[in-house]
């Protein structure tokens, strides 16, 4: 199905992996431009390459930084060859709180849970 999205530039964070690289590989399958973000630089290349040799990938642009502080949004935001901010569509998918039960956190992990994800 041609979702008409080919050649549009996308941002898909936390992609290196799992659910943000599913995103990746489904829009780079559609033709659609990627930069794609993750904490850990060798992972991330990796799954950049993968994206890129695709059927049909639109170009894929690696941006390794933490997108939760204002420095790795401001790098990836600028990542050479990208759209500077002039994306299509976004995929927020950034680290969440940890694993667990909520009823077992205490006040303190909350709010580091909810400033580490700001």
């Amino acid at each position: 199905m041609d979702l008409g999205i080919a050649g549009k530039w996308a941002l898909v964070c936390g992609a290196s992996k799992g659910l943000g690289y599913g995103c990746a590989q489904a829009l780079a399958g559609e033709g659609v431009n990627l930069v794609i973000n993750a904490r850990n630089p060798e992972a991330l290349a990796e799954a950049a390459a993968r994206l890129a040799a695709l059927p049909g990938a639109g170009k894929v642009i690696a941006a390794a930084a933490d997108i939760t502080t204002p420095e790795g949004r401001a790098a990836v935001l600028s990542a050479a060859g990208g759209p500077g901010v002039d994306f299509d569509i976004v995929v927020t998918n950034a680290g969440g709180p940890p694993p667990g039960d909520f009823r077992d956190w205490d006040r303190d992990a909350w709010i580091k849970a909810v400033d580490a994800n700001m």
